[in-house]
């Protein structure tokens, strides 16, 4: 819902309010641990972005700097509504990108997955299994690096040619052990009686009542925004000139934003403490 939410808007208030709450919320449930590695790279790209939009943008008509005429490309220019819309954007990206390491790291994969076995039970099997084959194939891969590493195995030269020969030679064992894991997860499955018939024990996930309380709070939450947003709440445009309608009643929406996102955060952080 919450990254639903991210393109819901453009008012760079209401964007910071949410990677705030985001932010106290992931330090809440202890999330934030891998967040400065995987912001360092969105650092990269927010930054690129907020240079190149507001040079190769031709919109907005409060200039703050003129610069030469380039041929195909135009006058490179910078614009207040450009910059400002840029660091909108930017603001958009470091979000999702809590957002995503959030969902890595608060949500039990295996539980969520369970939660669909009755209605799609070979989806999930096979999704399960596709899940494993990640982390088991990189370390299938570090595993025979090492092995190449200790045997003294390197490219027989620096060209592409023989590169892409080493290379080859690496993916072959790497393969092969990926085809032999197959063969053993297949054989596990049939033992267990996978694939002689429907299924009659399935088991089953349920939601607690205050899981049941959060997502009426998720509901509610969303249909206020939405009813907000229909009446104008939020309303902020950045082209062609940076026009803010109603900053007063905005930040009385994002104080009742917050008390929303708290209460149904505060269900959601009991579970899992349980």
């Amino acid at each position: 819902m919450h990254g639903a939410l991210v393109f819901l808007w453009e008012n760079p208030l209401l964007l910071i309010g949410q990677i705030f709450f985001l932010l106290l919320w992931a330090r809440q449930l202890k999330l934030l641990d891998p967040f400065p590695a995987i912001l360092r790279y969105g650092w990269w790209i927010s930054i690129a972005f907020l240079l190149v939009n507001p040079l190769m943008g031709q919109n907005g008509v409060t200039f703050l700097w003129k610069g030469p005429i380039i041929p195909v490309i135009g006058r490179m220019d910078l614009t207040l509504e450009e910059l400002g819309y840029a660091v909108m954007a930017m603001l958009r990206l470091i979000c999702l990108l809590l957002l995503s390491v959030m969902y890595q790291r608060g949500v039990d994969h295996d539980r969520f997955m369970l939660l669909f076995t009755k209605v799609a039970p070979k989806f999930v099997l096979t999704s399960l299994l596709a899940i494993r084959m990640v982390p088991f194939l990189s370390k299938e891969l570090q595993r025979i690096q090492e092995i190449n590493q200790l045997r003294g195995l390197r490219p027989a030269a620096q060209s592409i040619r023989a590169k892409l020969i080493y290379q080859m030679n690496v993916f072959r064992p790497l393969l092969l052990s990926a085809m032999e894991g197959s063969w053993q997860t297949a054989e596990a499955l049939y033992a267990r009686g996978f694939g002689s018939g429907p299924r009659s024990i399935y088991k089953q996930e349920h939601m607690n009542a205050q899981e049941r309380v959060s997502l009426f709070l998720l509901l509610l939450f969303f249909t206020f925004i939405v009813a907000a947003r229909v009446n104008g709440f939020g309303d902020f445009a950045f082209y062609p000139r940076v026009t803010w309608s109603d900053p007063l009643g905005d930040g009385l929406f994002l104080l009742i934003l917050s008390v929303l996102w708290t209460l149904s955060a505060y269900g959601l952080t009991r579970r899992s403490e349980h």
